[in-house]
């Protein structure tokens, strides 16, 4: 949706001082200050945007080319609002998952089990548009919880009822998580460092948390074949030993 704002310039832009009177231009693609007359416009590009801060009737934007500051009208607030949604949109999270809706035998309703939490957090994060409710859609700490006790209901499940098969196969999923457990932790990190974070530099922490949380997504994804491997192919009881088992007589 366009929308334009009429206002006052003042700051700098890669070593140039602005002033004057501009419009704010909130186009689909960009965002821009135009001259009043549209004959000369300065596109201000969200991917290089630091921050934001309104306050008294003030919009700054904070680039790292500069910092422009815009006065003026009483809808700039909305503005702001706009310009952080339109910066920190997510994307497209679940590309990552390329083996979502793969088959293998006896495994399918593992695979829903298995990215049930991820694809409830992404549902969640379609909903938010400002980045502290997208630190609560996609909570690292929860999923943490989550993948943990799924290892724990996976084994009660698919181990048998000896408690011994229970913890092995328990203690080998929580390995097969690893990868993907590691990357919800840098995520809390991420997170962590982004409540932290000052006006002028919140949206450079959202786009790291961003980053790590398709990095979370990809680790999902690689975990899952072997994940899939172990439990369809657990038997429970003794098994042989490495050396009968690599002699090939296990039967």
């Amino acid at each position: 949706m366009e929308a334009r704002y009429a206002v006052t310039a003042s700051g700098s832009w890669r070593g140039a001082a602005l002033g004057g009177d501009v419009v704010l231009e909130l186009a689909d693609d960009d965002v821009a200050i135009t001259s009043p007359d549209g004959a000369r416009r300065l596109p201000l590009p969200l991917g290089m945007l630091g921050g934001l801060h309104f306050a008294d009737g003030q919009l700054s934007l904070y680039f790292a080319d500069g910092t422009v500051v815009l006065a003026g009208e009483g809808r700039l607030a909305a503005a702001g609002r706009e310009i952080v949604t339109r910066a920190c949109a997510p994307g497209e999270l679940t590309r990552a998952l390329r083996s979502l809706g793969s088959h293998r035998r006896g495994a399918d309703d593992l695979q829903r089990r298995y990215f049930e939490p991820l694809l409830s957090a992404r549902r969640k994060l379609d909903r938010a548009a400002a980045p502290d409710a997208q630190l609560t859609a996609l909570d690292a700490r929860a999923l943490l919880t989550a993948y943990h006790e799924l290892a724990h209901r996976i084994a009660e499940r698919s181990a048998g009822e000896a408690a011994s098969d229970k913890r092995a196969l328990e203690a080998q999923l929580d390995e097969s998580f690893a990868p993907l457990v590691a990357a919800l932790e840098a995520l809390d990190g991420a997170a962590r460092a982004l409540r932290k974070s000052g006006a002028e530099s919140a949206i450079a922490s959202w786009r790291e948390w961003s980053a790590q949380a398709r990095t979370v997504f990809a680790a999902a994804d690689r975990c899952w074949p072997e994940v899939a491997r172990l439990v369809v192919g657990w038997h429970p009881g003794p098994r042989p030993s490495l050396w009968r088992r690599m002699l090939g007589k296990a039967r």
